[in-house]
């Protein structure tokens, strides 16, 4: 996992296989940590990878950007004007981005999502167990996970869709301003800070812990969120480190 301080200076913890802990310096206001590799947006909006480059997964694309999600062998990230650019690997077609302009992007095990700017979603790359096949409406935020996704709608309410073995697309009902797809399991916010998770519940990976809270991220088989005072509580399979974040 890897995190963004106040000051803008990054932190990652767990494996340290491929580098991953090892991040650059300077101020960033953006991380994403993927498979065996991880990316960051600086603060004047360029991009830095580190990690497994194989498949050109850390030569990410120069430009000024405003978003990204890095997935288990790609990244994509948003530029200023809205257009997506996707680098990595491209077994699936992942990083054949459509054209448009969006708000939002998510990159996933070898599929992404992406927000137009009129809230509806678009998905490509692997389209299998229907993980493409994106629910219509307006939303407002989005998460791709292993083999699903998740998306928030205006009024809050969860919709998920893609593979299902493990429950992780059965969403809770509710009012939620935050969520986070992980391999085989999903968390979100509700309104009120609470952590709500389902899915794949193996090494206590949908165990909330109690507390407001004001950020969550899921990743293979742990998720990690940001109390509303900025310490940072983890929980699910503790292996290597992963759930030992650092003190703010």
């Amino acid at each position: 996992s890897c995190g963004v301080s106040g000051a803008g200076a990054l932190s990652c913890w767990g494996t340290n296989i491929w580098g991953l802990a090892s991040t650059p310096t300077g101020t960033f206001t953006a991380v994403s940590a993927g498979d065996t590799h991880a990316c960051a947006l600086s603060s004047a909006g360029a991009i830095s990878c580190w990690g497994n480059s194989a498949n050109g997964r850390t030569t990410a694309p120069s430009g000024t950007f405003t978003a990204l999600s890095v997935g288990e062998a790609f990244g994509c990230a948003l530029s200023s004007a809205g257009a997506i650019s996707c680098w990595g690997r491209n077994n699936y077609g992942q990083t054949g981005a459509p054209s448009g302009t969006f708000t939002a992007v998510a990159a996933g095990d070898t599929h992404a999502c992406a927000l137009s700017s009129a809230g509806a979603i678009s998905c490509w790359g692997n389209s299998a167990n229907g993980r493409t096949t994106a629910p219509s409406g307006t939303f407002t935020a989005l998460s791709t996970g292993g083999a699903f996704a998740c998306a928030l709608s205006g009024a809050g309410a969860i919709s998920c869709w893609g593979s299902n073995n493990d429950g992780q697309t059965g969403a809770p009902s509710g009012t939620f301003t935050a969520v986070a797809a992980g391999d085989r399991h999903a968390c979100a916010l509700s309104s009120a800070g609470a952590i709500s998770c389902w899915g794949n519940s193996g090494q206590g990976r949908t165990t909330a812990p109690s507390g407001v809270f004001t950020a969550i991220s899921a990743g293979y088989q742990h998720s990690c969120a940001v109390a509303s005072g900025g310490t940072i509580t983890c929980l699910g399979n503790s292996g290597q480190g992963r759930t030992t974040a650092p003190s703010p």
